[in-house]
């Protein structure tokens, strides 16, 4: 028998502003984008235990319908300049795990441009509807509690 999944259900402690030793960290674009999650809802938590030493900050935003946990999406911020030319197009990366009747299907982002403010919340944007669509789509199952 398949044991319910738990997912984060503002169990985590978080917090909604950047610290001062977080302000120099990534990009130079870093942190106006990790101001963006945060005036669209999202919620610091610890990545790096998840993700690893290259992974120097999170966010998480959960979506609900009628108080129960539609799905979560996560942010998870990448410092790996002295790793790959390139790596503001890879210094952002979001996730998501949804219910479905078959089990939990997961979707993230890979190499997309959030080195501009502009095209950064479009593309959040994109990602949180396009989400949505995919939700509907595979029967809108919320997580069980």
């Amino acid at each position: 028998m398949l044991e319910p999944t738990i997912q984060f259900q503002s169990i985590t402690k978080g917090e909604s502003f950047i610290a001062i030793d977080g302000l120099h960290t990534g990009s130079p674009n870093s942190y106006i984008f990790r101001n963006i999650l945060i005036s669209e809802g999202y919620t610091k938590f610890d990545g790096g235990k998840i993700k690893g030493e290259f992974c120097y900050d999170a966010y998480l935003k959960e979506f609900k319908h009628l108080k129960n946990l539609k799905y979560t999406i996560y942010c998870y911020c990448y410092d790996l300049r002295k790793i790959m030319e390139d790596p503001e197009l890879f210094e952002f990366g979001f996730e998501v795990q949804m219910e479905t009747e078959r089990g939990i299907v997961g979707i993230e982002t890979v190499q997309w441009n959030f080195t501009s403010p502009i095209d950064a919340k479009e593309n959040l944007n994109y990602f949180q509807s396009k989400i949505e669509i995919i939700w509907k789509e595979l029967g809108g199952k919320n997580f069980p509690y």
